[in-house]
């Protein structure tokens, strides 16, 4: 079996010396604070209702990709736990009042359930998914530089770093169980790209390519980087 490569590092202790003190601002600073981390925050929250979701359908058959999404699970809740202490450090929330919040969201699986006919287009999905989001929030720099404190910049780098070990660790598990089909990731690859031109965010983790950073230039590379990633041999 592939055992998936994990990252050691916890939001609670990167942000231990922080206050919300520290981060007062303008009303105006705060809301927009908070529309750009709301967002981050409940797309990587929404992983535990991808994961229910593949149980219900029993996509997961081999023991490789249980273990990938096992390892996962855990680090987008570690996201999700430090996506929350931003918020509440500078942005003016609680945690219980986000958590509520969250929880009281819907999702809907119907719009991207062609996407998720088995275990391999699911791990071509989330190779994809995780690459496209390393990407995307190593393009949200400036935001957390201009928070004032280098403590948001580690944060940031721990997450990229956890975003492109997601990718590799669902690649791996495709070219150790699906050498056969690896011809079949372009056309589903293009086939996500497309879908997602008119896919509504429906709380379903994966396909969240909204906002101005996901464009089709950073969609286009992230195809390219793991289709590059799928085609190295693979070496335990």
């Amino acid at each position: 079996m592939i055992t998936p490569v994990r990252r050691n590092w916890s939001p609670k202790e990167l942000f231990n010396g922080l206050t919300p003190a520290m981060f007062t601002a303008e009303p105006s600073a705060v809301r927009a604070r908070w529309d750009k981390l709301w967002p981050d925050l409940y797309t990587e929250y929404d992983a535990r209702y991808l994961k229910q979701e593949l149980a219900t359908r029993n996509l997961v058959v081999t023991a490789d990709a249980a273990a990938f999404l096992n390892a996962w699970a855990i680090d987008e809740e570690r996201h999700t736990d430090g996506f929350i202490r931003i918020i509440e450090l500078v942005a003016n929330e609680s945690e219980k009042d986000l958590r509520e919040r969250l929880d009281a969201r819907p999702h809907d699986f119907g719009p991207i359930i062609e996407h998720l006919k088995d275990e391999f287009s699911l791990m071509v999905m989330i190779a994809f998914d995780e690459m496209c989001t390393c990407r995307a929030y190593a393009a949200e720099k400036p935001f957390y530089d201009g928070l004032g404190n280098k403590t948001f910049h580690l944060w940031l780098r721990e997450v990229i770093a956890d975003e492109a070990v997601h990718s590799m660790n669902a690649v791996n598990v495709i070219r150790a169980c699906y050498r056969d089909r690896i011809g079949q990731v372009g056309p589903i690859l293009d086939n996500l790209i497309r879908a997602s031109d008119n896919l509504r965010y429906c709380g379903t983790f994966v396909l969240d390519y909204f906002g101005t950073v996901y464009s089709k230039e950073l969609l286009a590379n992230s195809r390219l980087a793991t289709m590059r990633n799928i085609a190295k041999p693979l070496t335990v």
